[in-house]
């Protein structure tokens, strides 16, 4: 374990003691320690939206795509990603 050192601004310090007084945390460190790994799960999903954006846009630019302009087309689109998702899962379990 690794210990670090550092000095919170006063209304930070403020907001952690009313998280511990209500029950959410039960030391500053854990606080901290909750704080920082959803901040890090925060980046990760922020990585992993940027590249499936990034994804998204080389499927448009090569034409991988469907419209959907009708009803029909919405319906066929959700049951075939039904369909895959399913075969996802039994190739799973």
């Amino acid at each position: 374990m690794v210990i670090v050192q550092v000095h919170l601004p006063d209304h930070v310090q403020s907001a952690i003691d009313r998280q511990i007084a209500e029950g959410r945390a039960a030391s500053k460190a854990d606080y901290i320690v909750e704080a920082l790994r959803l901040y890090a799960d925060h980046l990760d999903a922020e990585d992993e939206i940027a590249g499936m954006a990034e994804r998204a846009d080389a499927d448009i630019a090569a034409g991988r795509y469907v419209t959907v302009a009708t009803p029909e087309d919405s319906e066929a689109l959700h049951q075939a990603a039904m369909t895959r998702l399913r075969a996802r899962l039994a190739a799973e379990h």
